[in-house]
């Protein structure tokens, strides 16, 4: 009888897995004839000749002469290898093809790897969850309206670099499942479907360092993951040289290669190509990215807050050390190499959106996310085919600001991806429970900004290494920022006719005129004077100022450390440093030479000491 019963139980099993995958393929089907009703329009023409210009030149010439054939190509060589079977197609049918058939032609690479795309999601949403939630995250991309334009209409290939990287991120966790020789296969499988996607746009470079941290996420696999990932990371050399072999000759590919990439980076030096972004909130797009914010261009800036928000990142994830925490990884520096960098176009949202869409089994703020980046993508697409009508029709007299066209839509919806993408890597990178968790279970969402303050939190500890790097970071900033031209009036300014007086009168052992403040900060004054050679050459505005500047960076990683224990938020804690960085009278008494940005740290370390003394005596935890 109980092997009757477990007989039953395998065959329900295996009859829901039926079930499931063949309601995928209906669904697939369905996204499949919904997409060739769009396949006849234009979209963004310019995108779609080029395609088809590319398509032509492969098909007449070898692919050693293509790109001396043609008058403009911005990609690496990888997507050409597609558009060359596309141009061999079409020229197969020799007299009687059309450009009316090619455009068509072009266009079925990238609906394929839709399709491609939705049965990926289903699959690694079916890893953390039930069928009908796979199901559903399959739906929602399938069926998603911006997905279908981009590759339906526009003919755009994001789907097809995009699906590379999935299927990357999929066999890397597939190599936890597998015995050793699976996972050395899984894993070279992962970096080299990473490098193909990186040959064809460069988006998925956010993943690399992704795909090396995972490496180190298993301390009881760690070194054959290493092993595996240095197998895997030669092997992605090796196909991206291979796959450029026959487009240039060997002896300087990579050479060219780079050029190649660096050529297509240098094509839009903006801050947004009509990219929905941080740089699109308050400007317009269209801005040059040379221009400097703060004496750096801000394309510098972009890099840095793409690469201290990846670190962050990566730093929580290597802390978090689960499956989970990967795909939420994913998410967040997808999101942050499109939000937070320059020169970037609508489109390259797009990775955020799918990873959204894979991780909603976690938390309904991705459900909320993919929702959000759905909509603002679909109307950021049509921006930019509204953009393309009005330069290619300009019209005489017109008053339309190109750059600009409609700023009650574009600012707000900006600042709306920007938001959207901040909460998510708070709740990442955030030490409180997951909204998810059964502590919290039929709470609104809203109402979890109570734990954020709540009094238990005073236990909280830094983090090693994230807080520690943070505050000294953030301490380095505010010293920069304090020291440009700190010494600047040279002459005595407000008090400092009485305590940098006060360095001269220790030095020479003079009398002490000013009296009525007890002498460590005169001391302390007169120690940064002696560290500049005392009355042989600190004597000045140098001297006396300098370490006003340091105790004013101390004071920054005091109040941030304080904040993180009071609050357990590294975003709070951040904040409440770039707070006092910002203001106006930190700012000046870190740069004069008087008592008070001293003995701030003084009373702020003595409250931050009391406090923990305070915390540890009524608790039990050693």
């Amino acid at each position: 009888m109980s092997t009757v019963k477990t007989d039953l139980r395998g065959l329900s099993a295996a009859n829901s897995e039926t079930s499931a995958t063949g309601w995928l393929w209906w669904l697939l089907a369905a996204g499949l004839i919904v997409r060739i009703l769009f396949m006849g329009q234009s979209g963004f023409a310019n995108d779609v000749s080029s395609f088809e210009a590319w398509s032509m030149a492969l098909a007449s010439h070898p692919m050693s002469q293509f790109y001396a054939s043609t008058s403009f190509a911005d990609y690496p060589p990888g997507y050409f290898y597609v558009l060359w079977i596309v141009g061999h197609v079409w020229a197969a049918f020799g007299s009687h093809a059309s450009i009316e058939l090619l455009k068509y032609l072009v266009k079925v690479p990238a609906v394929l790897c839709d399709l491609g795309v939705g049965a990926m999601i289903f699959a690694l949403v079916r890893r953390f969850s039930s069928d009908k939630m796979a199901l559903a995250a399959a739906a929602l991309f399938i069926f998603n309206p911006a997905a279908i334009f981009i590759s339906a209409s526009w003919g755009q290939v994001d789907s097809v670099s995009c699906g590379l990287a999935l299927v990357g991120i999929y066999w890397l966790l597939r190599s936890d499942d597998a015995g050793e020789s699976m996972a050395l296969r899984y894993t070279l499988g992962a970096w080299l479907a990473l490098g193909y996607s990186l040959l064809i746009k460069p988006q998925a470079a956010v993943m690399v360092p992704l795909f090396i941290a995972f490496a180190f996420a298993s301390r009881e696999r760690m070194a054959e993951r290493l092993k595996n990932c240095g197998i895997g990371i030669a092997g992605a050399v090796i196909l991206v040289f291979l796959l450029t072999l026959p487009f240039h000759p060997a002896a300087d590919a990579f050479s060219w290669l780079y050029q190649k990439y660096n050529y297509g980076k240098n094509v839009y030096p903006f801050t947004s190509v009509n990219a929905f972004n941080l740089w699109s909130i308050k400007d317009a797009f269209w801005q040059k990215d040379s221009d400097a914010v703060f004496g750096v261009a801000q394309y510098i800036w972009g890099l840095v807050l793409l690469v201290a928000a990846c670190a962050l990142t990566i730093v929580r994830y290597l802390q978090t050390r689960t499956q989970r925490a990967f795909l939420e990884s994913a998410v967040l520096m997808a999101l942050a190499f499109f939000l937070l960098s320059t020169r970037m176009h609508e489109r390259y949202v797009y990775d955020g959106l799918v990873f959204s869409i894979v991780c909603l089994p976690f938390a309904r703020r991705y459900l909320v996310s993919a929702l959000v980046y759905s909509f603002t993508l679909f109307v950021n697409l049509f921006y930019s085919l509204s953009y393309l009508d009005v330069m290619s029709h300009p019209v005489a007299g017109s008053t339309i600001n190109a750059a600009d066209m409609w700023p009650v839509v574009t600012h707000p919806l900006s600042f709306l991806n920007v938001a959207v993408f901040f909460v998510l890597g708070y709740a990442f990178l955030g030490q409180s429970a997951e909204p998810a968790d059964e502590e919290n279970a039929g709470i609104p969402l809203w109402m979890h900004a109570r734990g954020w303050f709540d009094p238990r939190e005073g236990l909280a500890s830094m983090v090693w290494p994230l807080d520690y790097l943070l505050a000294a970071g953030l301490s380095v900033v505010s010293f920069i920022v304090s020291y440009v031209n700190y010494w600047l009036p040279t002459d005595k300014v407000f008090d400092e006719i009485y305590f940098a007086r006060a360095a001269e009168e220790y030095l020479k052992g003079l009398y002490i005129y000013e009296n009525t403040h007890p002498p460590l900060t005169k001391l302390i004054i007169t120690f940064s004077t002696m560290l500049f050679g005392g009355l042989n050459g600190g004597d000045n505005s140098h001297g006396w100022r300098f370490m006003d500047v340091v105790f004013g960076a101390i004071a920054v990683a005091l109040i941030y450390a304080f904040a993180k224990r009071l609050t357990r938020s590294t975003l709070f804690a951040g904040f409440a440093a770039l707070l006092l960085i910002a203001d106006g009278m930190h700012f000046v008494q870190s740069r004069i030479a008087t008592p008070e940005g001293i003995v701030v740290v003084f009373a702020l370390g003595t409250l931050y000491a009391f406090y923990r003394f305070w915390i540890a005596s009524q608790s039990v935890v050693r």
